[in-house]
């Protein structure tokens, strides 16, 4: 039985990518393809996060989400790093982390 040769790469992207549940469709496409990584919110309004998986997985979830998205999002770019060769994941799963830009914001209003 062969090994499968593991890659990680970052990503984040641009456009109507928040409040429209983005990172909860993303984490179903990554899960789907068997994907381990993460995904959160930005202050600035992105996306980011990093995926783990074959290069095939890989290649199919950056088509996802260049092209796809959620269906209220609108894409209007995608950064990736370039896939470095990993031997194992570093996560057991594709989770969404939590970002703290609504708590800051708030605070920020509350004074």
């Amino acid at each position: 039985m062969g090994t499968r040769q593991l890659y990680a790469c970052d990503f984040e992207v641009f456009g109507k990518v928040q409040r429209v549940f983005f990172r909860k469709y993303a984490a179903n496409k990554a899960k789907d393809l068997g994907l381990h990584g993460w995904c959160k919110n930005t202050l600035a309004g992105t996306v980011k996060g990093q995926m783990e998986g074959t290069q095939q997985e890989l290649n199919e979830m950056k088509h996802w989400l260049q092209y796809k998205g959620s269906p209220k999002s609108r894409i209007d770019g995608v950064n990736f790093s370039d896939m470095i060769p990993t031997n194992t994941y570093t996560l057991k799963s594709f989770e969404i982390h939590k970002d703290n830009s609504n708590n800051k914001e708030n605070k920020q209003l509350k004074g």
